[in-house]
């Protein structure tokens, strides 16, 4: 039985003001879930998971007790995901430690933990954000598969993510100069006043090159970093 459907976009009947759940940016660093370690995009997370969980791709770590054994599967629910230009509905798998008897669910990158907006929508609005767009006008122009967005969830997304990549700047930097070392630095009249633009320069540069990462937003790899550590030092 398939476990994902794309649901039709009906922008006309969405709000414009939404509810924490969908417009809050990083949570607090918690240890109820693990990130797949594979880089998805929602459609190649549908076409895998379409049927459940692959076996190869089932938790080998509890994040709780941080015992190294396969977890058990423990049941799924459904989560709306927005995107940019498709509304989706995905199942979350979850999983039981047989050691603490703690459940656990297996998330994707592409979408934060407990929150149904994915990564690119607020990496779009970063993007215009950094080449000059105010928020005002963005919040109006930007029309994505949830609707539109207020100019105030604008701006507590852009500073939530603002606030990660200078909190995590450094691990963010050596982790793309590990994966490519000879990246070019702007120099002159393209040279990005702000880090944020630096990252998501030189990010093009990754996705071009790695070809594991061509469809990854910089965000979503964002978050997939975060989490990881996350649930090591868990």
């Amino acid at each position: 039985m398939v476990h994902m459907t794309i649901l039709k976009k009906d922008k006309r009947k969405r709000k414009h003001h939404w509810p924490a759940s969908l417009v809050s940016s990083f949570p607090l660093v918690t240890t109820n879930m693990i990130l797949t370690e594979e880089l998805w995009t929602v459609q190649s997370y549908i076409e895998l998971f379409s049927e459940g969980c692959p076996t190869n791709l089932r938790p080998t770590i509890c994040p709780h007790c941080q015992e190294a054994v396969m977890l058990h599967k423990h049941g799924s629910f459904k989560r709306t995901v927005y995107t940019l230009l498709e509304e989706f509905i995905i199942s979350i798998y979850r999983f039981k430690c047989i050691e603490c008897g703690r459940a656990t669910s297996l998330l994707p990158n592409f979408v934060m933990e407990h929150h149904q907006v994915a990564w690119d929508v607020k990496e779009e609005v970063v993007r215009q954000q950094l080449s000059g767009v105010a928020l005002a006008k963005i919040s109006e122009d930007l029309d994505t598969s949830a609707g539109k967005f207020s100019e105030k969830t604008l701006w507590r997304w852009t500073k939530a993510i603002r606030d990660e990549i200078r909190d995590s700047s450094s691990e963010l930097w050596r982790v793309i100069l590990e994966k490519l070392p000879h990246v070019e630095i702007p120099v002159g009249p393209s040279k990005p006043v702000r880090e944020q633009a630096w990252l998501f320069r030189t990010w093009e540069q990754v996705r071009s090159m790695v070809p594991g990462y061509r469809n990854i937003g910089l965000l979503a790899w964002l978050y997939q970093i975060k989490r990881s550590r996350a649930v090591t030092v868990g």
